[in-house]
């Protein structure tokens, strides 16, 4: 008698994890930069919310028809989310948020 493992090798897995947290940062991502007013990004020094919801909706949009978690294109969108989250998101919640005392 054999046994499969019902979640595939620890490999597949990883991917599947990788890919998850991949799609959940780029709608974050997209999701935030659609509901921040557009004079925000300028204020923040930052590329316009045009480029951003461009970027990161063709990052979506690819990632989820051609391309997987670690190809070029899966690795260019992680990195557009990234950026997003960890660079513009804090800038403009600190100009949406008003000086703190």
């Amino acid at each position: 008698m054999s046994w499969t493992n019902p979640l595939g090798s620890l490999a597949d897995l990883v991917f599947l994890i990788i890919g998850l947290a991949q799609l959940a940062a780029l709608v974050f991502s997209l999701t935030h930069a659609i509901r921040v007013r557009g004079d925000a990004f300028g204020a923040a020094a930052k590329q316009s919310k045009m480029f951003w919801v461009s970027l990161l909706a063709v990052s979506l949009v690819l990632r989820l028809t051609i391309s997987s978690p670690l190809d070029l294109f899966g690795i260019i969108a992680s990195i557009a989310a990234i950026v997003y989250i960890v660079d513009v998101r804090p800038a403009i919640n600190d100009i949406l948020r008003g000086p703190r005392w």
